[in-house]
C-alpha cells in the first residue's frame, strides 16, 4: 500500500466501541464495525448490502504506523467459506 492515508480529526466521525476477547484462549479481539461505514462502502462499489456481504472481507493493515486501517476488499474462493 503506497497511499497515504490524512485523518483531519475535526471532520472525522468517531465512534467508540467495547473490545472483546474471542477466539480460543482469547488469542482474538472483537470490535464493532458501524453498519454505515460498510453501506457506504457497498454502494460505492454498487452491491446491495447482501451482496457486499458475500463478496467482501474486512482487511485491517498495522505495523508500521499508529493504529489500525481498515478497508474491504474482495473476498477469494477460500475466505468465503
Amino acid at each position: 500500500m503506497t497511499e497515504q492515508i490524512v485523518i483531519n480529526e475535526k471532520e472525522a466521525l468517531v465512534k467508540k466501541y467495547r473490545i472483546r476477547p474471542t477466539g480460543k484462549g482469547g488469542a482474538t479481539l472483537e470490535t464493532s464495525i458501524p453498519k454505515e461505514v460498510f453501506c457506504r462502502e457497498a454502494r460505492r462499489l454498487g452491491l446491495t448490502f447482501e451482496e457486499a456481504l458475500e463478496k467482501l472481507v474486512a482487511v485491517w493493515r498495522y505495523n508500521n504506523f499508529r493504529g489500525l486501517h481498515l478497508s474491504f476488499e474482495p473476498a477469494t474462493d477460500k475466505e468465503k467459506q
